[in-house]
């Protein structure tokens, strides 16, 4: 069994983030005029997301390395946010979209709790932020969605 070194991680989110943020624009622009649909919000809302629940898995762990041990969970909440935001942007345009997103703005939100913890910490804030307005972004799109589907 091989570990994954925290580099490894880095630059897979990193990658992800690059990736999946290059489909989100692709997508958009493959839609032209709807461009601006509640999918395409949420798909980019998830992009900034992943990336900055990336930076700060990074930064959690510099933290942590420096025996702040108190940014162990926050470092837990950003990694799995970040993929959390990863699945919802591969899933938000197709038939999954509704589930993902509930599941993507419940994580976001965790994560977003536990940033704020750290009020002296504006990085950590930074994330917060991000995170809640990608719940949002998440809750609209999971909302319209619902809705819109035929019982």
């Amino acid at each position: 069994m091989t570990t994954m070194t925290r580099r490894d991680l880095l630059l897979t989110l990193g990658a992800t983030a690059v990736t999946l943020t290059g489909l989100a624009n692709s997508r958009a622009a493959e839609h032209g005029a709807h461009g601006s649909n509640r999918a395409d919000r949420c798909a980019r809302a998830c992009a900034d997301c992943l990336i900055e629940c990336a930076k700060h898995v990074h930064h959690c762990t510099r933290h942590l390395a420096d025996g702040h041990k108190d940014y162990a969970k926050c470092l837990e909440l950003c990694s799995a946010c970040a993929s959390s935001c990863a699945a919802c942007l591969q899933s938000c345009f197709g038939p999954a979209g509704t589930t993902a997103a509930e599941a993507c703005a419940k994580m976001c939100d965790s994560c977003a709790a536990e940033c704020e913890k750290f009020k002296d910490d504006t990085a950590m804030q930074q994330c917060a932020k991000t995170c809640r307005s990608c719940a949002k972004a998440c809750r609209e799109f999971a909302r319209t969605t619902e809705s819109s589907t035929p019982r």
